[in-house]
């Protein structure tokens, strides 16, 4: 499944609008180019890549090192956190990891079971959360979301799974979902992950889903469902006070 032109136009802008360029700078139709954005009192080195093209974003004090070849491309944390380790800039810095930033366009017809309630309640989604070990629930980020689909079996009276998104900026709506880890492989956060990208998608919204390196089972689910990854968003921490 191929994102639409128009699609990637978007998700374009609202990367660019993220990271203070221009609007039209990573536009899929323009060369592919690199940018380098100070972040004021960030403790963090982010890279973003969209298609072709790269935005880092750093602390003042850093950015030189990272902009002294334009043509750069930061391609992994291991070679960034080896130049600013070396550079003396940053002796004490570490991955938070590589998120692969996957996109779907086309809705699909998504079959009602029968054996489920759906609830959109905030508190059923708690409760999901409280019943999930540490780990699980602090991978996702379900707080805050402007919408919810929290599923229950008729069977029992506990949430089994749950799916939400959140759309600060108005145009993508960040999609993440968690389920009940001895429920996995029955299909029901697929069920409720494709509910709420039913629902961006109603809102006029692209969902997104951010993938991180390693979590298999999501980048499973994530292409099940079609999402198309067309970028990634690299991310390290800078010791405090650098």
């Amino acid at each position: 499944m191929n994102l639409e032109f128009g699609t990637r136009a978007i998700i374009a802008l609202a990367w660019a609008r993220e990271f203070s360029v221009p609007d039209t700078a990573l536009q899929p139709d323009r060369e592919g180019a690199s940018f380098f954005v100070p972040s004021p009192g960030s403790n963090r080195v982010e890279v973003l890549r969209l298609g072709e093209h790269q935005v880092v974003r750093a602390p003042a004090d850093i950015l030189p090192l990272l902009s002294d070849d334009p043509q750069a491309r930061f391609l992994d944390d291991r070679s960034l956190l080896g130049l600013l380790r070396t550079s003396g800039l940053a002796p004490s810095v570490r991955s938070l990891g590589v998120d692969a930033l996957t996109y779907l366009d086309s809705p699909f017809e998504i079959v009602d079971s029968e054996a489920i309630t759906v609830s959109t309640d905030v508190d059923d989604l708690a409760e999901l959360r409280e019943n999930s070990p540490h780990d699980d629930a602090a991978s996702t980020t379900l707080d805050g979301c402007d919408q919810c689909f929290v599923l229950f079996s008729d069977a029992g009276s506990d949430p089994v799974a749950g799916a939400g998104y959140w759309a600060p900026g108005g145009l993508l709506a960040e999609t993440t979902v968690l389920t009940h880890p001895g429920l996995r492989r029955h299909g029901l956060g697929r069920y409720a992950a494709a509910l709420a990208v039913d629902d961006a998608l109603s809102e006029g919204l692209i969902p997104q889903a951010r993938i991180r390196e390693g979590q298999d089972g999501a980048g499973a689910l994530a292409t099940s469902l079609g999402f198309e990854r067309i970028g990634s968003l690299l991310t390290l921490k800078l010791h405090d006070g650098l």
